[in-house]
């Protein structure tokens, strides 16, 4: 949450203006930085800013306050501790630059594991027997296995789409993919449920 104080646009110099959606909007493209600057060819690390909101959103009134999360991702947790104390140091500027208020939030930190091997050999063994082309995918989308993987095997299986584009209105997966998907997934199921799922 960054915090600025409310003021009128028209009347309020540029020098006296203590602007949320400045400190915001900076916070914005350091993480965009920080994601250029730590991600090699070895790791990567993602950073975005899903959420934003504005108070008081009006045309002529300097924002008093902004809500946005970001979210910051790597798959080595070094790199990633490395990347978010370098946010947190960025942020400290931003306060000073734009005369702003940064706070901080809840936190989440979820380890970057691997997913369970024997759960994607059992996949590996589905898609051979339906004759369905696999590959591994090396992703930070986590989804409701971010969670689930502390607790049980897990793994996740994606369809795809063409061009590669997810959530966005131009996603589209075919109806042959999306069956291929949804008799893989039954395979998978079957599987489990009569005991194929060994830990290895």
């Amino acid at each position: 949450m960054v915090h600025g104080e409310q003021g009128h646009t028209g009347a309020t110099v540029i020098k006296d203006r203590k602007d949320a959606l400045l400190g915001a909007s900076a916070l914005v493209v350091a993480a965009r930085e920080i994601a250029n600057r730590f991600s090699t060819d070895e790791h990567m690390v993602i950073t975005s800013c899903g959420e934003f909101t504005v108070f008081p959103n009006s045309p002529v009134v300097v924002a008093s306050r902004v809500d946005l999360l970001v979210d910051v991702r790597s798959t080595d947790p070094d790199v990633l501790a490395a990347a978010d104390a370098e946010l947190h140091r960025r942020a400290a500027e931003i306060e000073a630059f734009a005369d702003v208020r940064i706070e901080r939030g809840a936190e989440h930190v979820w380890d970057a594991k691997t997913y369970d091997q024997a759960g994607m050999k059992l996949a590996a063994a589905s898609a051979d027997k339906l004759g369905l082309g696999y590959g591994i995918v090396r992703t930070l989308a986590g989804h409701d296995s971010t969670n689930l993987k502390d607790m049980v095997p897990t793994i996740m299986l994606f369809v795809p789409s063409v061009e590669g584009i997810s959530h966005n209105e131009r996603e589209l997966t075919s109806d042959a993919d999306m069956l291929a998907g949804l008799a893989m997934l039954t395979e998978v199921a079957g599987r489990m449920v009569n005991g194929e799922l060994v830990q290895g």
